[in-house]
C-alpha cells in the first residue's frame, strides 16, 4: 500500500519529537555536604590529640585513600604553649597521640605555635578576662591564625602561581552543642575573601558521628587515645577551658592540681570569675572534697 505521507515524513517526525522532548539531565549536582578532593591543592587536618581528631585523621584519610590523592593531606597540631609556672596548657601527651594519628596513615605531621603569642596562658593574661561562649579567642588568636599561616606556608612551598586552593578539616560534631549541628559540613572559610592569597573550605568530615561511632571507629581501626579518656575525661581540650562541662574541670582538677592553682590564682589577679556559673576556687574545693 502506497504512504499518503511526505517523503520527509519520518525525518520530519523525528525532528518534531526532538523539540518536544526534554534534554538529557545533568549530571547530578555534587551534595553540598560532599568534599571535592579535586577542587583543593591540599588539606589541613588539625589535630588536637582528643578522641574527635582520631576520627577525624582516620575519616579524611581514608576517603582521601580510596580517591588516589592520600599525598594531599597534612595533619597539624597548634601547640598552645605553657603557663607562667612552666605547665603545658594542653594535656601532655597529646602532641604525640595527634602525631600518632599522622604516623598511622602515612601522612606529613607538623607542630606550629601562634606567631604573635608564646602560648594561650599569655593572650588569657593580656586580654585580661577568660575566653567564653561569645568570646572564643582563645581558638581565632591561637588555633584559626596558626592554622591559616601554615595554610600559607604549605601554599607558598607549592608554587602555584595562583592562589593556592585548601582545605581544613575540623572535628566538630553535631552532637556536641545546637550551634556545631547547625554548621553547614562544606563551606567556604572565612579567612578566604575578595583579593585573598588563599581559598580555603572548611571540612567537618565526622559531623554526622556519635559519641559512641568515634570510639567505635576507635576500636575497630586501632586508633591512638589519649590516656585522659580512661582517667575520666569526656573531652580533651584544655585542661582548664571555660567552656568545658563543670564535672570535667572538677576531675581535671583532681588530675591537674597544680596547674588548676596557678589558674585560680590568675582569676584573683585578673578579679574575673572563670566561668559564670562557678569560680576555679569552688572548682578546686569540690576537686578535693
Amino acid at each position: 500500500m502506497r504512504s499518503n505521507l511526505p517523503p520527509c515524513a519520518t525525518s520530519c517526525a523525528a525532528a518534531q519529537l526532538a523539540l518536544f522532548t526534554p534534554p538529557p539531565a545533568e549530571p547530578p549536582a555534587v551534595p553540598a555536604d560532599t568534599f571535592d578532593w579535586d577542587a583543593h591543592d591540599f588539606v589541613v587536618v588539625g589535630d588536637s590529640g582528643g578522641k574527635d581528631s582520631g576520627a577525624l585523621t582516620h575519616e579524611v584519610c581514608t576517603q582521601a585513600e580510596k580517591v588516589g590523592q592520600l599525598h594531599k593531606v597534612r595533619v597539624l597540631h597548634v601547640d598552645l604553649g605553657r603557663t607562667t609556672r612552666g605547665h603545658l596548657v594542653e594535656w601532655p601527651g597529646a602532641l604525640e597521640v595527634a602525631r600518632a594519628h599522622a604516623e598511622q596513615y602515612g601522612v606529613p605531621f607538623a607542630v606550629r605555635r601562634a606567631a604573635r603569642w608564646a602560648s594561650l596562658w599569655d593572650r588569657i593574661l593580656a586580654h585580661g578576662d577568660w575566653p567564653g561562649f561569645f568570646a572564643r579567642y582563645c581558638t581565632s588568636d591561637t588555633k584559626t591564625v596558626t592554622g591559616r599561616d601554615f595554610a600559607d606556608e604549605t601554599g607558598a612551598a607549592m608554587r602555584l602561581g595562583r592562589p593556592y586552593r585548601a582545605g581544613y578539616a575540623m572535628g566538630m560534631r553535631a552532637e556536641e552543642s545546637r550551634a556545631r549541628a547547625m554548621k553547614p559540613v562544606v563551606e567556604r572559610h572565612r579567612m578566604s575573601g575578595k583579593g585573598t592569597k588563599r581559598i580555603v573550605t572548611t571540612w567537618l568530615p565526622v559531623h554526622h558521628l556519635t559519641t559512641d561511632q568515634v570510639w567505635q571507629l576507635h576500636q575497630d581501626h586501632d586508633i591512638a587515645r589519649h590516656e585522659a579518656y580512661a582517667a575520666g575525661m569526656r573531652r580533651l581540650s584544655c585542661r582548664a577551658c571555660p567552656l568545658a562541662h563543670t564535672d570535667d574541670l572538677i576531675r581535671s582538677a583532681q588530675l591537674n592540681p597544680d596547674l588548676f592553682d596557678e589558674y585560680a590564682a590568675a582569676e584573683v589577679q585578673m578579679g574575673k570569675q572563670f566561668k559564670k556559673s562557678i569560680s576555679l576556687r569552688e572548682i578546686i574545693e569540690r576537686a578535693r572534697s
